[in-house]
């Protein structure tokens, strides 16, 4: 076992729990944290966060949205820009900026930056339909 933080600049999503296993968003994929992990800091990308508390089968998720996470022999770090629960995500609400930012960047001319910035967006908006169909099925 080991211990998970996740904070954001406006709350703390966690604090301190006993984790069985992490997984988070790297910037260049997937990073799957068990115990005994060798200590690193990496840049977090922009997706779906997991992890398993102690003596629970369930995975919990969170949509993490850039940041830094640092693994230790204590545990797990993880400073996340932004962070959104299952339960905080609207998902009709969010079905529906895709569709309306997708067809946007169809229907309109748009400079390299603002394709750069509707790729991370699109990205955080599949994860968070990912992460609350996933709590429906639950």
């Amino acid at each position: 076992m080991f211990k998970l933080t996740i904070v954001t600049p406006e709350r703390r999503l966690l604090v301190n729990q006993e984790v069985e296993e992490v997984t988070v968003p790297g910037f260049k994929g997937e990073l799957n944290i068990l115990p005994g992990h060798a200590p690193l800091i990496t840049t977090l990308g922009v997706g779906v966060m997991k992890w398993r508390l102690k003596g629970q089968e369930k995975q919990n998720q969170a949509v993490i949205s850039w940041g830094y996470c640092q693994v230790s022999p204590e545990g797990v770090n993880v400073l996340a820009n932004i962070a959104d629960l299952p339960e905080e995500i609207d998902l009709v609400a969010t079905k529906e900026y895709l569709a309306k930012s997708e067809k946007h960047v169809l229907d309109e001319v748009i400079t390299d930056a603002d394709w750069t910035e509707f790729q991370k967006e699109w990205t955080r908006a599949r994860a968070k339909i990912e992460v609350a169909e996933n709590q429906i099925k639950k």
